[in-house]
């Protein structure tokens, strides 16, 4: 009798591992459909960036002189090459004032935004600069830019006092400036400024001397990106403000186009992110609430069957459906006390049908502590795998409590059995 008990038991803890097992196949269908919302929620972002404005890129205004460059092909043949002559700015500084919103269309809310920025600085005509621009009529102040879908408004430049507009050229705009009013080391001072819609992040490109660049808004989670972070910054619940203070010494490699940095409009952590963390620890749910069940049956001597263990397998992986479907209309943490509510009453009832004793009370309480232990995993930042890991250690020191009797004989009226 000892050795087939042993046995049985043997065999059924076996055959509640392997379904603990098969029950990541609908958790793996789960996944899928997350991601499948995920990619939907990334379309409509990339449609509402198509229609107001994507990632903007500015660049310090600098002079250019376009030119026919001529080159010569290897067998000797002649050919011209558009080309430029750039005078970068000396010291350029940028006022920005970043106001975000959300865009809400179906069940998505998309953050974008307007940047009124302020552009002073100086260039310094270098001799080559004024000699093209006199051969080839004249030189332009160029504002580079990642796209001019964004610009809003008409833009004016101010040039040493003098108020001029800039038009169109490619993804730049620029303004000209005649050949006669450039000197060879004489400044040439600018101010304009430009209001801009765009999504998802603002970024500059250092082209000058000397870069400053001053950056508020009402966006309360700013990700600085880039190869240069602020010198200074202040974070909080209403917004930040930080500022760049950036010498051409500085340079990653020598290369203006290296050196882009800016800020990204972080969304804190979306509801798909935060689902799929939750669904990492779904095997740990599952195999914690088997070996519950396991323990069920051993303190009240009732069999569970491996339909039941499925059922059970079953209805925790369709919490992981609700706690997605929940989370495109409420908080995440509404939404996993709701789901994980559903879950808990559910297998109460079922166990409470099952067991037909208090039991069952009992087991709900603990699969609700799971999911309280699985939801502090996932608001801890750090030191969720020392918390866990001990944990764990703890459930199973109360495993081998409940089971440390497993292997003796019953005893009764008679004697051993």
């Amino acid at each position: 009798m000892k050795k087939e008990t042993q046995k049985s038991l043997f065999v059924k803890g076996v055959i509640v591992v392997l379904t603990a097992c098969l029950m990541m196949i609908p958790i793996l269908m789960v996944r899928l459909v997350v991601e499948d919302r995920e990619d939907l929620s990334e379309k409509v972002r990339k449609e509402i960036a198509d229609s107001w404005g994507y990632r903007q890129v500015l660049h310090a205004p600098a002079l250019k002189v376009p030119y026919k460059d001529k080159r010569t092909y290897p067998d000797g043949g002649i050919y011209y090459e558009d080309s430029f002559c750039t005078n970068y700015s000396e010291v350029v500084t940028v006022e920005s004032d970043v106001s975000v919103e959300l865009l809400h269309r179906s069940i998505y809310d998309i953050p974008v935004y307007r940047a009124d920025i302020k552009f002073s600085g100086t260039v310094i005509p270098d001799a080559e600069l004024v000699e093209k621009a006199r051969r080839y009529g004249g030189c332009w102040l160029y504002l580079d830019l990642s796209g001019l879908k964004g610009i809003e408004g008409d833009l004016d430049v101010e040039i040493n006092g003098s108020r001029q507009g800039f038009t169109p050229s490619g993804t730049s705009l620029r303004t000209r400036i005649p050949a006669e009013s450039l000197q060879e080391s004489v400044p040439v001072d600018y101010s304009f400024s430009v209001r801009l819609k765009g999504s998802q992040s603002l970024n500059f490109s250092p082209d000058a001397g000397s870069f400053r660049l001053s950056m508020k808004s009402d966006w309360h989670s700013p990700g600085f990106n880039g190869a240069y972070l602020p010198s200074e910054r202040n974070v909080n619940g209403e917004g930040f403000d930080a500022v760049w203070n950036i010498s051409t010494l500085g340079l990653i490699d020598g290369r203006y186009e290296s050196d882009v940095f800016g800020v990204d409009l972080v969304v804190p952590v979306s509801q798909y992110q935060q689902t799929v963390r939750a669904m990492k620890y779904a095997f740990l749910v599952i195999i914690l609430v088997f070996m519950g069940i396991f323990l069920v049956e051993q303190v009240s001597r009732k069999s569970v069957s491996i339909v039941q263990y499925v059922v059970t397998g079953l209805s925790l992986s369709l919490f992981y459906l609700l706690l997605l479907s929940f989370t495109e209309y409420v908080q995440f943490g509404w939404a996993y006390l709701a789901a994980a509510v559903l879950t808990i009453v559910a297998l109460c009832v079922y166990f409470r049908a099952i067991l037909r004793s208090g039991i069952a009370y009992a087991f709900a309480g603990v699969v609700a502590v799971f999911y309280g232990f699985i939801y502090m995993l996932l608001k801890l930042e750090t030191g969720s795998l020392l918390v866990g890991s001990v944990a764990l250690f703890a459930i199973l020191c109360v495993i081998m409590y409940f089971t440390r009797n497993s292997n003796k004989p019953e005893i009764n009226g008679e004697g051993l059995s």
